[in-house]
């Protein structure tokens, strides 16, 4: 066994560089194999077995992300997070998640979002996947703003969301126009054409880009958008029971609803089914985002299903892409395959 031989020692003898080195031991799936095994063949050879701590230090990497979520309750997230913990572990990396809904007020304001960011920066991480947020809000609070950039000037970050309007940062988007097209055009092939929007906050991006399709929709129809239709409020299952309250309180309401994901949709439902109405026999109910377990709620939901499987890879392959230094901070947004519409009985 060769004695004090160090990873820059292994890197000379394999005629690689430290961080190749460093990536073979962590079994790092960004390295060719034919590099693999080259690295291999010198650490068999010299018996190398390195020290954890050592390896990290040399390399300069932690193998740890950053995940910010804003809001971990939320299924689309624990999806995503867990798409993206599978996608980590496959090339030796781990995370740290950072929920922020606690640092944020109950009227979606900001809170000390500056401790956790700063947290960040304080500690050996090697990127960031931020998910939601403010960096969802329209427009983004200031702030926020100045935080974001401070953070991706220290180190690698990939938003999930919303593409900032004058700066070409790192972004994972998902085609919000599609999956509102396939609601809207479901409930016209069924003749149905008195159609509200319901659920997402003002605020937030998302909510503006599915209801300007939703209205982009419509008119591709030849439908004029009824704005008292347009009932927006927040993102979970209360918000939809209210929207059915304001609704119903009009003169003349809807037909048919396109909710903003699945929760919004069973709230609208049982407010529905608290005001004798049947869904969908009276009225027709269909949600924008598929949430895990919707399949169970009875009627079951017809809804668009957004979890693609290879979503948390894309963000990840991104992250390593400006790891390795392939891509600056100008990165070109990655928007995932097209969502499925999920025939259910509410539409």
């Amino acid at each position: 066994m060769s004695k004090n031989l160090t990873i820059k020692d292994i890197a000379l003898l394999a005629g690689v560089s430290i961080t190749t080195v460093s990536r073979v031991l962590n079994k790092h799936a960004w390295v060719s194999e034919k590099t693999r095994a080259r690295v291999d063949k010198v650490i068999a050879e010299h018996q190398f077995s390195p020290n954890l701590m050592a390896r990290g230090m040399i390399s300069r990497q932690s193998y740890t992300l950053a995940v910010i979520v804003s809001d971990i309750t939320n299924p689309y997230f624990v999806t995503l997070v867990a798409q993206i913990q599978q996608a980590c572990l496959a090339i030796g990396y781990k995370i740290t998640l950072y929920d922020t809904q606690s640092a944020n007020r109950s009227d979606g304001t900001s809170g000390d979002e500056s401790a956790i960011f700063q947290s960040i920066i304080d500690s050996q991480i090697d990127g960031v996947i931020v998910l939601g947020g403010h960096s969802d809000f329209a427009p983004i609070p200031p702030d926020y703003l100045t935080m974001l950039e401070t953070l991706m000037s220290k180190m690698a970050v990939v938003v999930v969301g919303q593409p900032h309007p004058d700066r070409r940062w790192p972004c994972v988007m998902r085609d919000h126009q599609h999956c509102v097209e396939l609601a809207v055009n479901h409930l016209l092939a069924r003749g149905l054409r008195d159609i509200a929007f319901i659920g997402g906050s003002r605020k937030v991006w998302v909510t503006r880009e599915r209801v300007n399709h939703f209205r982009a929709a419509l008119q591709q129809a030849e439908i004029t958008p009824n704005d008292a239709w347009i009932c927006l409020n927040n993102f979970y299952p209360q918000h939809g029971y209210q929207a059915i309250e304001t609704l119903w309180d009009l003169p003349e309401p809807p037909q048919a609803l396109v909710a903003i994901n699945d929760r919004v949709a069973m709230g609208a439902i049982r407010a529905l089914s608290d005001r004798a109405i049947q869904v969908p026999h009276q009225v027709a109910v269909i949600s924008c985002e598929r949430f895990p377990g919707s399949e169970f709620f009875i009627p079951r939901l017809t809804s668009v299903d957004h979890q693609n499987p290879q979503l948390g890879q894309n963000i990840i392959t991104m992250m390593m892409a400006q790891l390795d230094g392939k891509s600056s901070q100008e990165n070109q947004q990655i928007v995932p395959p097209t969502p499925l519409l999920i025939l259910g009985e509410s539409a």
